[in-house]
């Protein structure tokens, strides 16, 4: 490994005029973006689905930008410094994802032209098990947009230093030394996110939030090769030397398979864990599925989905790059977080590392490009509220209030209700967001992904599973298993809490998703149920093969 003399002195960080001049032009132009949009809209057609004629590559880098956001942007530096290039084995499940999603999911759901993917329940079982799926759903939306909102907010804090304290009379100061945003700085923050969101959200609808993804898509991507040339020219040095660097860095070993439940970086867990995830998130998640919903036919959502995995693939790349750089790039210069790595206590570790890149990004990076980047981790916040409220608002309207109140309301009427719902959203958000961060102090930004939201992911993804391919699936064996599998993943994400044993979050959502599935055939079998005929012309083979004209979904 070269030793190199490091650097004792760090520049000056924070926001200058400049990066304010530019985060402030940035979002004006979002806001300009969404007012534009609103004013085509004429129904909540086109505020949830996009009158289904969005360009597919759009939909498709939407696709990503929304699900993994400033997660992946900001988790994947840190989980490098964790297990090095060995977290891209998660890249071995791409065979097996593509073959269920391209030839599963995408035919069936285009078939019975969606607005709310729960619509589809109801005739498969009843309105119990649709209502149970689409609370589960919002319930995973709203901790989804927490931990996106909350990493980014802690980023923001990070290398904006508000330092918000002093002007009331306190110590800017904080204990952790790993931790330089004061709880008052993150609240802030939080808030502003939201409620700029609130504003925002109610405008343009799916349209909006599409076209907000794909410039922030390309900003983040911007972003991390501005950070990359950083590197490279401060250190005269290249990828070769930072893959280098890495082979020899210490990272937690990664093994192929462990019998140990709590080791996380094996490459069996990592694979196995995201195959669940994205099979589970594009067969149930309303937020993806939705957008498959504003293409107009199966080909174009293949093109869609085609297109975010080979995004996400060239993503994964650059951001493990950006890891291995950083790691690079702090054995000459410093970096606050630092001296947290050679910590004994395993979460201020983990805190170090995921603060590493924003620290990088508040010293290093120059000023202008700083608030490029601050403001795109802004946006990605914004638009993550934008997409879980657009994705819940349609929850609430096609499951609920269409459902309850049948007499139905004028078109006009809706829409308005649709973008008060969508507004509503972002002040829940902002409440769940805050508790969050209390809750979760120390935790690195994978493990809270599955104390947010994962958790609801697996029973939700075997619902759909069990809908479209058990005949002895109804909803008398299909409600309990949903509550076996949500009590085993509330177990298995916090069970350092609750059993003082670590688990897997990389197996969370397999975990929840098989006990779901094994609770409901057990169940099945000793019930000796059996779906009706007309229940099982909803399954999988009679939809897609076209036994049946499923062209609207008849709820009743």
């Amino acid at each position: 490994m070269p030793i190199f003399a490091a650097e004792t002195s760090l520049p000056n960080g924070g926001l200058t005029t400049l990066d304010l001049v530019v985060i402030g032009l940035y979002l004006a132009g979002m806001l300009c973006m969404g007012f534009v949009i609103a004013m085509r809209q004429k129904s909540t057609d086109d505020f949830f689905v996009g009158g289904r004629n969005l360009p597919a590559w759009a939909v498709g880098v939407s696709i990503l930008a929304s699900l993994l956001s400033t997660i992946t942007y900001l988790g994947m530096p840190g989980e490098m410094f964790r297990t090095g290039i060995g977290f891209l084995t998660r890249q071995l499940s791409i065979p097996v994802v593509l073959v269920v999603v391209w030839f599963l999911w995408i035919p069936f759901f285009m078939k019975l032209r969606l607005t709310s993917a729960y619509e589809y329940l109801e005739v498969r079982f009843n309105y119990a098990v649709r209502a149970t799926a689409a609370v589960i759903c919002m319930l995973l939306i709203f901790g989804w947009m927490a931990v996106v909102v909350l990493t980014a907010s802690r980023a923001m804090g990070e290398i904006a230093n508000l330092q918000l304290d002093q002007y009331f009379g306190e110590s800017a100061a904080v204990v952790d030394t790993q931790i330089a945003t004061s709880d008052l700085d993150l609240h802030v923050i939080i808030a502003a996110v939201g409620m700029f969101s609130v504003l925002y959200t109610t405008l343009g609808g799916i349209r909006a939030v599409v076209w907000t993804d794909v410039i922030q898509f390309f900003i983040l991507i911007a972003g991390a090769f501005v950070a990359m040339g950083v590197v490279a020219s401060m250190t005269d040095s290249g990828l070769s030397d930072w893959f280098q660097y890495s082979q020899e860095y210490k990272h937690e070993q990664v093994e192929w398979f462990s019998w140990d439940i709590g080791n996380r970086s094996t490459v069996f867990s990592i694979a196995i864990g995201m195959c669940f995830w994205i099979i589970c998130t594009h067969g149930s998640n309303q937020v993806a599925l939705q957008r498959y919903f504003a293409v107009k036919d199966i080909r174009a959502a293949r093109k869609s989905y085609l297109v975010s995995a080979l995004a996400s693939f060239g993503l994964s790349l650059v951001l493990a790059a950006v890891g291995m750089s950083i790691m690079y790039f702090i054995a000459q210069h410093d970096l606050p977080a630092e001296v947290g790595l050679t910590s004994p206590e395993m979460t201020t570790v983990r805190t170090a590392q995921d603060n590493m890149f924003p620290q990088f990004i508040r010293y290093y990076i120059p000023s202008g490009l700083r608030g490029m980047v601050v403001a795109a981790l802004f946006a990605a916040a914004m638009s993550t509220i934008d997409s879980g409220s657009n994705s819940v608002s349609t929850i609430l309207t096609v499951d609920f209030f269409r459902r309850l109140y049948p007499e139905g309301r004028t078109i006009a009427s809706e829409l308005k209700l649709a973008r008060t719902v969508t507004a509503t959203m972002g002040i829940i958000v902002v409440v769940c967001t805050i508790g969050l961060y209390h809750a979760s102090k120390g935790t690195d930004i994978i493990s809270l992904c599955q104390k947010g939201f994962n958790m609801f992911l697996g029973p939700l993804g075997a619902i759909f599973v069990l809908a479209m391919f058990s005949r002895r699936a109804t909803a008398a064996t299909v409600l309990p298993a949903v509550v076996v599998g949500e009590l085993v993943g509330i177990c298995s994400s916090y069970s350092n809490e609750l059993f003082g044993k670590e688990f897997s979050t990389h197996m969370v959502v397999p975990a929840s998703w098989a006990a779901t599935i094994v609770s409901s055939l057990v169940l099945s079998t000793l019930l000796r149920t059996l779906a009706n005929d007309k229940q099982q012309q909803w399954m999988w083979r009679p939809v897609v093969r076209g036994a049946r004209d499923p062209n609207v979904v008849e709820a009743g």
